[in-house]
């Protein structure tokens, strides 16, 4: 990032989402941005890309409407908000963008949270070569085969990476990241996981290839640790995207503004506004904040 723009100290860095799993990396932003001051004015806006809350991006019928829904949106931030970097912190929209006349067109910087998994998974491999590691995703993402196929590229033995899709998992931890049904999900998709691995390795990890699922990651874990004993990990790619961002720059400015904005072209109802307020209220007053009082713009972007 050597705009000059950025270089003068100021960023605006939209992050979107094909639902609110993203506003964990926004969080995760506010945090890291409000004690290191590499910004002198830093301006982060999350940026809802779902069309509909009846038609998420994995209900669509084909890569095509995906991608024309996603480039419609990739358009309005662009046009509405010139961002220095968009980061997309959405592995479903991650896979999709490539596909996207964005991805050809646009100078604008863009950032997926594929690079930043597929980075954390395999350091965390080598580090311990007796293990392997379940990438839990929606649909979409795990269908694409990315994780995977990256992770092979860079020399991860085929059998110690297991693909477990997780249909409608991200909607109900939206919905309600502590609920019944979001525990009985997970153990359904840990349980059909474990009947995949051919050889149980001394460590097993679980690779978030969705970053809804962070919010549910004391299910997940306690459900790993039942299931193949004390020895599990839970990777998370968010705080790897955020380090990807920031790392390299050296400035400290002693004043330094932060402000936070969420925009959405559907209604964020109240009980996820009350759940993620319950997560992030600790660490991101200021996400916290910008969620109760986000801005509502029916058709922001059309289909």
């Amino acid at each position: 990032m050597t705009t000059k723009h950025l270089d003068a100290g100021t960023i605006r860095i939209v992050v979107t989402d094909s639902g609110l799993g993203g506003l964990s990396v926004l969080a995760e932003l506010e945090n890291n941005l409000s004690k290191i001051h590499v910004f002198q004015n830093a301006e982060l806006i999350f940026f809802n890309s779902v069309y509909s809350k009846d038609l998420g991006y994995n209900e669509m019928k084909s890569s095509e409407e995906k991608a024309n829904v996603f480039n419609n949106a990739l358009y309005t931030i662009q046009n509405n908000y010139k961002p220095d970097i968009i980061l997309i912190a959405c592995n479903t929209l991650s896979v999709v963008y490539p596909m996207t006349q964005f991805s050809k067109q646009s100078e604008t910087k863009v950032e997926g949270i594929v690079k930043a998994g597929v980075e954390l998974f395999l350091e965390n491999l080598k580090k311990e070569n007796n293990s392997l590691i379940i990438l839990f995703g929606t649909p979409t993402t795990i269908d694409s085969g990315l994780h995977k196929s990256l992770l092979i590229e860079k020399g991860i033995d085929e059998h110690r990476i297991i693909n477990q899709s997780c249909p409608i998992l991200e909607s109900e931890i939206q919905d309600d990241p502590e609920s019944v049904k979001v525990f009985d999900l997970i153990r359904q998709f840990v349980n059909e996981a474990g009947n995949k691995i051919i050889n149980r390795n001394e460590k097993v990890y679980a690779g978030f290839c969705c970053t809804h699922y962070g919010y549910s990651s004391d299910i997940f874990f306690k459900i790993m640790k039942n299931k193949f004993g004390g020895n599990v990990e839970i990777l998370n790619p968010n705080n790897k995207m955020v380090e990807s961002l920031m790392k390299d720059r050296t400035e400290n400015y002693k004043n330094s503004t932060l402000s936070v904005k969420v925009v959405s072209q559907v209604e964020i109802y109240e009980h996820e506004k009350q759940a993620l307020s319950k997560i992030l209220i600790n660490t991101a007053p200021l996400t916290v904040e910008a969620i109760e009082n986000y801005d509502l713009r029916p058709n922001l972007f059309g289909k």
